[in-house]
């Protein structure tokens, strides 16, 4: 059997070979209709291209690395599916692959299997970073571009993509205080999460506004896991009486949250309003329907990737960055 070449593919198609390499690699733009021609050719022909030689030639691995949340974080989390789904698709057009690496940290050291490298990237993305983000001191170090998803430590000097995540607090806060809850509990992520911080920062604000303060234990911050949160009520007990409201500050929290409130026939929102944020299928499934802040999940996945690739590609040469508007989304739970 002849074995099927790019020259194959070039001459089916009535292009020259650099036409087809510009498709399939996506290094240089060519029309959509010349590439659909191409892809189709590949398909039929049955091509497969030379992963190795591209590489070699262009000295570039064509995968992307994204260090995500730790796996007990993500193992229920819609919105890390979401963002996930963006980061695909674009580098599906993009034609680069994505390689994984999940939070082991061990909370002793700085010592981490995955910093190796012994699978090669041309770029990286950071998600949930740290205050002091070993991470990102490693890529800066090995001078590998990368993109956080969220707000970094030093935002002047880094490419990133994040959410206004202060805003959605803030409107969330705010909404509830106009609903007549002076006495909220929030449930937040991790204290040592930047985004945590801006969470924490948007409800202090809309209380400050209000002439209101955020009282010792008015806020819990606890790893994002459905079990914990539930554990956290649990451990309030008969004290959430005196609170007539809850804002989580992560869709994954609600389940632990909806399950405890439940078991002990504690309704929303005629005993207890609640908010979420992350505006998940969870969200607009659940009954009563929970009111909530769009994060815009996809999106910022998305833009994630196609500023990375900007960056790896040499189209983004000075630190930048995208903030994504919140939306507010109004349904039964307050």
């Amino acid at each position: 059997m002849k074995k099927i070449t790019i020259k194959s593919v070039a001459k089916k198609v009535g292009v020259s070979t650099a036409a087809v390499s510009y498709a399939l690699s996506g290094k240089r733009k060519i029309s959509p209709r010349m590439s659909e021609k191409i892809m189709k050719a590949v398909d039929e022909l049955g091509y497969k291209p030379n992963i190795i030689a591209r590489n070699l030639a262009s000295r570039k691995t064509w995968t992307v690395g994204l260090y995500t949340s730790p796996t007990k974080n993500i193992n229920s989390d819609v919105f890390f599916n979401s963002l996930l789904a963006g980061i695909l698709d674009n580098l599906h057009e993009q034609r680069y692959q994505l390689h994984l690496y999940a939070d082991y940290l061990n909370g002793n050291t700085e010592i981490h299997p995955d910093l190796s490298m012994t699978q090669p990237i041309d770029g990286a993305l950071i998600m949930n970073p740290r205050i002091n983000d070993v991470y990102l001191d490693y890529l800066i170090k090995q001078v590998i571009p990368f993109v956080v998803i969220g707000t970094p430590p030093n935002p002047e000097k880094m490419f990133y993509v994040d959410v206004d995540l202060t805003a959605a607090s803030y409107k969330a806060t705010n909404y509830l205080i106009s609903k007549g809850h002076g006495k909220i509990l929030f449930i937040n992520g991790p204290p040592d999460y930047i985004q945590s911080i801006q969470h924490l920062r948007g409800s202090e604000m809309a209380l400050r506004e209000n002439g209101l303060k955020l009282e010792s234990g008015d806020m819990i911050h606890i790893p994002m896991t459905e079990e914990l949160a539930y554990n956290a009520l649990k451990s309030i007990g008969a004290g959430l009486k005196n609170y007539s409201a809850i804002l989580a500050c992560h869709d994954v929290f609600s389940f632990g949250i909806m399950s405890y409130l439940k078991e002990n026939n504690i309704h929303v929102p005629n005993d207890i309003a609640y908010i979420s944020l992350g505006n998940s299928r969870f969200c607009r499934l659940y009954s009563p329907a929970i009111t909530s802040i769009d994060m815009a999940p996809y999106k910022m996945g998305y833009q994630s990737a196609e500023m990375l690739i900007d960056v790896i590609e040499k189209r983004r040469i000075q630190p930048s960055h995208t903030i994504i508007p919140v939306e507010f989304v109004e349904r039964e739970s307050v």
